[in-house]
């Protein structure tokens, strides 16, 4: 979904009726089920997996989503955010005898942690 779609959805649910959203069948010979919100009702004529699907996706858990949604959104951005920095690398003798520019194991090791990302040294 969009963002604009997002707010559109948030804004209806904040505008609609709060309250205990049931489905019930109204009696014997009615034609589905219906879904009130204390005496009101809410949808009718509905299939009975219909009307528990309706009224459990009432503001109150529609809102919920969103917030989570939201929270979720933010957290993936934070995420995303990270950076690791390192110092410049250090000019180290090889073992063939020529120089090359390394990082210190520990330099990396502290880097990456610092950034909250979680390091597994394996061999």
């Amino acid at each position: 979904m969009t963002a604009e779609q997002l707010a559109q959805l948030r804004e209806v649910a904040e505008r609609a009726a709060w309250g205990n959203w049931q489905a019930y069948k109204p009696h014997k010979g009615a034609r589905g089920y219906e879904v009130k919100n204390g005496v009101e009702a809410v949808a009718q004529h509905c299939i009975k997996h219909d009307a528990g699907f309706i009224a459990s996706a009432n503001p109150k858990t529609v809102l919920a989503l969103l917030d989570e949604l939201e929270r979720k959104d933010k957290r993936i951005a934070e995420l995303e955010a990270r950076t690791v920095a390192l110092s410049k690398p250090q000019m180290v003798k090889h073992v063939s005898g020529e120089f090359i520019h390394c990082w210190p194991a520990y330099t990396v090791d502290s880097a990456i942690r610092a950034a909250g990302i979680n390091l597994t040294v394996e061999g």
